[in-house]
């Protein structure tokens, strides 16, 4: 849904008015830290995906490492209103994984409902060990799960949690905020943004 969330940003700032040429003036601190937590959560799920039995049995330390770069990140920005709905959908959704030990907690009926019959078995039969049913969540964790599902005229058929919602919701502001956004330069070549 991330992809979708910037997509939609883009088309929302246009139509208010945005300017394309800005989004080539996006100013993010440690733009670097971002990307190596990408790396790490997006190789971990790769590596649990294909058995790595190495990773599988660390994967909520690395998840740990991943979210606190993603953190630093985000607090350094926060300067940008929208980055708040991000962190805390980041929050929710580190919070469900670390107490699940590395696993995310997914509602087996929205994925029944979906036709997902394949994953829901290969999720009870503990070989996508990414996800757990919502049943086996701790503590209260399960109203952190991945429980809703996009409507049914979406062609590609996700489920999210409360986290994803958040992030999704705040990319989309901060598209729009960086498209209608007064860009300039200081004389160190610094790129600011003076928001409206």
């Amino acid at each position: 849904m991330i992809l979708e969330a910037l997509f939609l940003g883009v088309i929302a700032g246009k139509i208010r008015g945005g300017d394309f040429k800005r989004l080539g003036y996006v100013f993010f601190r440690v733009p670097y830290i971002l990307i190596l937590s990408f790396i790490l959560m997006i190789g971990t799920s790769l590596l649990v995906f294909l058995g790595n039995k190495v990773v599988i049995d660390n994967r909520i330390y690395i998840y740990i490492v991943a979210y606190f770069f993603l953190f630093i990140v985000l607090f350094l920005n926060l300067h940008n209103k929208a980055i708040w709905l991000i962190l805390l959908g980041a929050i929710a959704n580190f919070a469900a994984i670390v107490l699940n030990q590395g696993s995310m907690p997914i509602d087996l009926l929205v994925l029944e409902k979906l036709g997902l019959v394949n994953m829901i078995n290969l999720i009870k039969e503990g070989e996508i060990l990414s996800y757990i049913p919502i049943q086996d969540a701790s503590m209260y964790t399960e109203y952190l799960a991945k429980r809703f599902a996009l409507p049914s005229f979406y062609p590609l058929k996700h489920v999210m949690s409360i986290g994803d919602l958040l992030v999704s919701l705040g990319l989309f502001l901060y598209i729009q905020k960086i498209m209608q956004s007064r860009v300039y330069r200081r004389t160190s070549r610094m790129i600011r943004h003076d928001y409206r």
